[in-house]
């Protein structure tokens, strides 16, 4: 069975078997526990201070693996949230692993409250790379190429490249930023 969560693909195994796991847990503390998940998703790292409070009263949940209840969550709203899974077919697909109802429209509510600052995360972190410090080009007239002289992340870095070779990235990079500008505004 193909799940939209989680890009049109088969559920993981593990996910299935956290989902008892989930169902165990009363609604409430799903709920809270989802919306830690999000805040340490959203500003690393998860508060597993806040979890051990959560989880300190409750003897019926003592047996219960915390960790594997944060990864599965972290899964389902990660990967809700990648793959631009609306909330209504999250919870379908949730009571269709085995959640029961109430624990899939807790999970909903969290994911509606969060989903926004979810995907601007996602997107500050995607197609990250290294930031460029300094660059400084020169003509080296014995060899007759150019010489660029790069500083990233603190190292420096030197390319000779030839005239032909120069006219060929310039040309490869204000195309790839007008397309990056058309991207950005749409």
């Amino acid at each position: 069975m193909r799940f939209r969560f989680n890009g049109d693909a088969d559920c993981p195994d593990w996910i299935l078997a956290e989902i008892y796991t989930l169902s165990r847990l009363s609604s409430i503390k799903l709920k809270l526990l989802a919306q830690i998940v999000c805040q340490g998703i959203i500003t690393p790292p998860i508060q597993i201070d806040k979890v051990d409070k959560l989880f300190a009263e409750s003897k019926t949940e003592a047996n219960i693996n915390i960790t594997s209840c944060i990864s599965c969550l972290s899964f389902l709203l990660s990967s809700a949230t990648r793959f631009n899974c609306d909330s209504t077919a999250l919870h379908s697909e949730l009571q269709q692993l085995g959640l029961p109802r109430e624990h899939s429209t807790s999970i909903r509510k969290v994911f509606d409250e969060y989903n926004v600052s979810l995907v601007e995360t996602f997107k500050a972190q995607s197609l990250k790379i290294n930031p460029l410090e300094d660059i400084s080009a020169e003509i080296d007239p014995e060899v007759g190429c150019t010489r660029i002289d790069l500083n990233i992340q603190g190292q420096n870095k030197s390319v000779l490249i030839t005239e032909n070779t120069l006219d060929s990235l310039l040309n490869d990079l204000t195309h790839i930023k007008k397309v990056m500008s058309e991207l950005k505004g749409s």
